[in-house]
């Protein structure tokens, strides 16, 4: 969760917003609810709900990037940890060391 999407949960709250009880269906993170729109404080993602229809957006944040990739590094050190397979685990080693160079590169710390 990034401070950026922290802030605005909080701004959003402050103004009249309320926590909703469905999870994101994105990562079943906590979303606030204000007109309409469901903002996912965990992905970012956005559902605005529109006459039956329901369009959904990415809130564009400078960290988006670095979260997804921390992610990613989560979900390969559980399926680490099942696995069995020498193979398969040095394969998600090798993912990993590539994720943290990525994030390097992006100057996360």
């Amino acid at each position: 969760m990034s401070k950026d999407l922290t802030k605005k949960a909080v701004e959003l709250l402050l103004s009249g917003a309320t926590l909703i009880g469905d999870p994101c269906p994105y990562c079943k993170g906590v979303r606030v609810m204000k007109n309409g729109s469901a903002l996912c404080i965990n992905c970012g993602r956005q559902v605005i709900e529109e006459s039956d229809d329901i369009i959904t957006k990415t809130e564009k944040t400078d960290n988006s990037s670095i979260e997804n990739l921390d992610q990613k590094l989560l979900d390969l050190t559980v399926e680490l940890a099942k696995e069995k397979d020498l193979g398969k685990q040095k394969q998600i080693l090798e993912t990993m060391t590539t994720i943290i160079s990525i994030k390097e590169k992006l100057g996360a710390h």
